[in-house]
């Protein structure tokens, strides 16, 4: 099997599963969140046992880019949860990718949060306080950035 296959793999089955636990509960489970950065670590352990290359620095550098964004849990800008999977996608991703997965799913969930004041806005209701769940995006947002780059 193909490593990048099984990259992909990975990270595809956990963005569903934490996308339907982020569109019921608004929250993501930490028992998955913990899977799925074991799964990360045997893969990486795969790598260097097959000895394929692994960019280290992008490596390191894309954690960073999803830990970065921890602080922005705390003052519901984002959810911890969202912040905790682009910690294990930059793992996986790197840098680079990681920060387009970050700027195309601001990018659609923006839209849809568009959409979301026309709405409330002709039926005369408050936006305050709605919650969006945002795995569906960075779900929407990965297959962008499979098929497209």
């Amino acid at each position: 099997m193909n490593i990048l296959f099984a990259e992909r793999i990975i990270l595809i089955t956990a963005l569903i599963i934490f996308c339907f636990q982020d569109i019921g509960k608004k929250e993501i489970y930490t028992v998955g969140i913990v899977i799925f950065y074991l799964a990360i670590a045997m893969l990486m352990i795969y790598k260097v046992f097959r000895g394929i290359s692994i960019d280290y620095k992008s490596v390191i550098l894309g954690i960073l880019s999803g830990a970065i964004l921890l602080p922005l849990g705390k003052i519901n800008i984002l959810g911890e949860g969202d912040a905790f999977v682009f910690i294990g996608s930059g793992a996986i991703l790197g840098l680079k990718k990681n920060l387009l997965l970050f700027f195309i799913s601001v990018f659609i969930v923006s839209i849809y949060a568009l959409i979301l004041c026309m709405y409330c806005m002709m039926k005369r209701r408050r936006i305050k306080g709605i919650r969006v769940a945002m795995l569906p995006f960075i779900t929407a947002a990965n297959c962008i950035l499979w098929f497209c780059v």
